[in-house]
């Protein structure tokens, strides 16, 4: 099995990249607002809808309220919002700025958000309950592939979180593994159902923004009801679904699963934890006119590593697939029963971790 490796190169470092990226998130927003600004961008489930050309005007002007705040380029700027519209806005506002996301887990516990607001030096915290910043519109559209994007604070098994940085480039090799991987057209009105949260990779990186390039919509949902979420997959015309396994089971085990319209679903991607068997057959079968598939990676990876594609959903459901078009790995050292560490290599792979 091989994924679409076309336009791709291998530079000097021995690193394989996609040879047409933006140089940087900015430039890639900027190219679908001029192409599709008038679709909506962005849909907040019981609120507001928002145009590409409505996203890029109020990101701009959040941008000049954290100007006039004393944020500058290169700052970090933690969000600490829930799933909607205002943490989208205030995403791009950062961005439009020349600084950087720090997206805080709305689950970590205060300590752990003391920690990261702390680590991280954030100047300036987006808190839910508040108005975003608002000013006269910047747009900084100076920024290279290797300038910093983000930084996610990813939770180890020991310890604090460890801040893990991510490049424009980082973001933007995310986005065409998702794209290849799934196989979605380039010329394509998605529409996306964002059911987990957007401070981690999966939602920001592999939904958010692979739409905002591809100019689809993001259906956000503000919190996980399943019932929403069965009503919000015919009602918004939803024809890709990426989510944890225990959505899906929930979803296709509730008695008026039967009665909902699922026609729309094209695409159907699920990660984030191991899935029995039975549980990808009942997706399958669930979503017939859907491409099942299986996503591997971490936040360390910008999201994507692996993917196990339609065409083995079914018959190596315990697999995390085939390693992504750009990305080259290794099992280092595998014992007696073939277990070792997985190293992984490629243009998603963060830069290291913030002041670590």
């Amino acid at each position: 099995m091989a994924f679409d490796s076309s336009g791709i190169e291998r530079g000097a470092d021995g690193i394989a990249r996609y040879s047409d990226r933006p140089p940087s998130l900015v430039a890639m927003l900027r190219a679908t607002v001029d192409r599709v600004g008038d679709r909506e961008a962005v849909v907040e489930l019981g609120a507001e809808r928002i145009t590409y050309a409505q996203l890029w005007d109020r990101a701009a002007r959040v941008a000049g309220g954290l100007k006039g705040a004393g944020v500058g380029a290169g700052d970090r700027v933690a969000i600490r919002l829930g799933n909607g519209a205002d943490w989208v806005i205030a995403f791009w506002g950062v961005q439009l700025l020349g600084a950087v996301v720090v997206p805080v887990n709305t689950r970590f516990a205060s300590s752990e958000v003391t920690y990261v607001l702390e680590d991280s030096g954030a100047s300036f915290v987006f808190e839910g309950g508040n108005a975003l910043p608002d000013g006269d519109p910047v747009v900084a559209e100076g920024a290279e592939p290797d300038d910093l994007a983000a930084i996610f604070y990813t939770s180890g098994t020991t310890g604090f979180p460890k801040g893990a940085m991510l490049t424009h480039a980082n973001f933007l090799a995310n986005c065409e593994t998702a794209r290849r991987v799934v196989g979605l057209p380039r010329e394509v009105d998605l529409r996306t159902l964002v059911s987990v949260p957007l401070f981690h990779v999966t939602g920001c990186n592999s939904q958010l923004l692979v739409a905002c390039e591809l100019g689809g919509t993001t259906v956000i949902m503000p919190a996980f009801e399943v019932k929403a979420f069965l009503d919000a997959i015919f009602a918004e015309r939803i024809d890709m679904l990426t989510t944890v396994p225990a959505i899906y089971w929930l979803a296709i085990s509730q008695p008026e699963f039967a009665a909902t319209d699922v026609s729309s679903v094209q695409w159907a991607s699920y990660g984030g934890a191991p899935i029995a068997p039975d549980v990808v057959r009942r997706i399958m079968a669930a979503f017939p006119n859907a491409r099942v598939g299986n996503g591997f990676g971490l936040t360390e990876c910008s999201s994507i590593a692996t993917f196990l594609p339609h065409e083995y959903a079914e018959s190596r459901p315990e697999t995390v697939g085939f390693a992504a078009p750009v990305v080259d790995l290794e099992i280092l050292e595998p014992d007696d029963e073939g277990a070792g560490e997985l190293l992984i290599r490629g243009p998603n792979v963060c830069a290291g971790y913030w002041r670590k």
